[in-house]
């Protein structure tokens, strides 16, 4: 009889301290909600950055750019300018005053016996450079203005005798140059600029 009281007894004991354990553990004994994953958030679509415009660039306006030496303008006027003349080269290698970035598009070298002749230069640059290159030519001797009978800038040099001279026609980011020696070329690169801007 004392064994059965003495398990009763610590059965009782040790569901008590079971219980005191447990209580001790688990609070006011409610059960705490797991904290919940959280839904994922919507990530904001990023607003596109504004494109600045496009600065439209100096471009050459359009010309009607010759490309044959021998139909430069009308036969007419030709024949009188270089029509006893030779054509000699294309013009490639002679040091003349010219435009940063400048392209040759013709060029035309036109001779006849020891002192007469023609030599004929188009090219094409960014119409900054045209202009900022004719800004230049005073101070190479050059006595500019703008012509009328060009439409343009006209420049032109005194050469070292009676019938040579340097001239150059310089618009829309196009580049005439033509020196004479014994030949009046002036009708000639009238009728080229003529041409070229109609």
């Amino acid at each position: 009889m004392i064994r059965t009281r003495t398990r009763t007894v610590t059965t009782i004991v040790f569901a008590a301290v079971l219980a005191a354990a447990l209580a001790g553990c688990g609070g006011s004994g409610t059960a705490t909600p797991s904290p919940s994953t959280p839904s994922p958030t919507k990530s904001a679509t990023p607003t596109p950055t504004p494109t600045p415009a496009l600065v439209p660039t100096d471009t050459a306006a359009p010309a009607n750019l010759p490309t044959d030496c021998n139909t430069l303008a009308t036969p007419e006027v030709r024949q009188a300018a270089i029509g006893d003349l030779t054509l000699q080269s294309d013009g490639v290698g002679f040091i003349r005053p010219v435009p940063a970035n400048a392209t040759l598009v013709l060029g035309c070298d036109w001779i006849v016996g020891d002192s007469t002749g023609m030599l004929l230069l188009i090219s094409t640059a960014a119409p900054a450079d045209v202009a900022a290159a004719v800004t230049t030519l005073p101070g190479l001797g050059y006595e500019c203005g703008v012509s009328d009978d060009f439409g343009a800038d006209f420049c032109q040099l005194a050469g070292g005798g009676p019938d040579t001279e340097e001239m150059i026609v310089a618009r829309d980011g196009m580049w005439i140059y033509l020196s004479t020696s014994n030949r009046n070329g002036r009708a000639f690169l009238s009728d080229i600029a003529s041409g070229i801007w109609g």
